[in-house]
């Protein structure tokens, strides 16, 4: 949900972890020259000039394309090569960055800091449609499996308006309220949540991936971040810091964390799940 730093990114690199050579030799009838001729640019176009390449799908039928996808076999860069994955661990998620309700988790697989993962690639643009981009790293973005299959039947209808991660900042265009009655929420209490945007690609996300309606099912995280931050004003927190969590090494900053039971600065949304929510609705009531 909040937009992925790729400052220490190597696109270079990535490119690297690719055999361009043997993708080459597999298409190497004279027809898929507009792709071949291009093929790096390909790989390596960013969110705004990756469009521009939209119209190569027009040249090639479905058997093409069938043929230009197995060239570039994605499925095998995403099960088999260590290498291709790595640079999407580098970046650093812990939490689906569509809809921060998920974990996506990259582990040491072996002694050689080979890394596997438990995360899926969303192809912004489709790879059935567009095959020639399916190794392209501004087309391919860690997600959480619900949101890269449960919505799938959708993608021609939002192809390319929802938010990019890479690019789009959803946490910036989107606030998540809620509305409450009392100071101190009971058990049994009604609570409502919502997801509001003026931001178009904002809106379309939420729309694809349902997360207005994912996120009314979390009532019972709303009314406990709710009634912790009513028990544990500054007072308390600087007496648990004081007493105990200080001579451990740890800040207040991390006190803070710990009640809440999650990260509250914005650009640590991505490492825990419900982040944003969190820290929506301390927002909203400035605690």
């Amino acid at each position: 949900m909040k937009k992925i730093d790729l400052s220490n990114f190597d696109l270079e690199q990535y490119v690297e972890s690719i055999d361009i050579d043997k993708i080459k030799n597999i298409l190497s009838d004279n027809k898929y020259k507009k792709i071949t001729d291009r093929i790096e640019l390909l790989i390596k176009s960013d969110v705004s000039t990756i469009k521009k390449y939209l119209n190569l799908a027009n040249y090639y039928n479905k058997e093409e394309k069938e043929e230009i996808l197995n060239a570039f076999n994605y499925k095998n860069y995403r099960s088999n090569k260590p290498k291709f994955m790595n640079h999407f661990k580098k970046l650093n998620l812990k939490s689906c960055p569509f809809c921060n309700n998920n974990y996506i988790y990259f582990y040491k697989e072996n002694a050689n800091e080979e890394y596997n993962t438990l995360a899926t690639l969303e192809h912004y643009y489709p790879k059935a449609k567009f095959p020639y981009l399916s190794l392209s790293f501004y087309n391919l973005i860690p997600s959480c499996s619900i949101c890269n299959s449960k919505f799938k039947g959708k993608d021609e209808d939002f192809m390319g308006q929802i938010s990019h991660p890479y690019k789009d900042d959803f946490d910036e265009n989107t606030d998540f309220k809620i509305s409450i009655n009392n100071a101190i929420v009971k058990k049994d209490e009604d609570i409502n949540i919502e997801l509001k945007s003026n931001d178009e690609k904002c809106k379309k996300s939420i729309e694809r991936f349902q997360l207005d309606k994912v996120y009314e099912e979390h009532t019972d995280i709303a009314k406990e971040i709710w009634n912790k931050a009513q028990v544990y004003n500054d007072s308390r927190i600087e007496e648990l810091y004081k007493e105990f969590y200080s001579t451990l090494g740890y800040t207040k900053e991390d006190v803070k964390n710990m009640i809440f039971c999650n990260y509250l600065k914005k650009e640590d949304i991505n490492k825990r799940n419900h982040a944003k929510l969190t820290q929506d609705i301390l927002k909203q009531f400035e605690i």
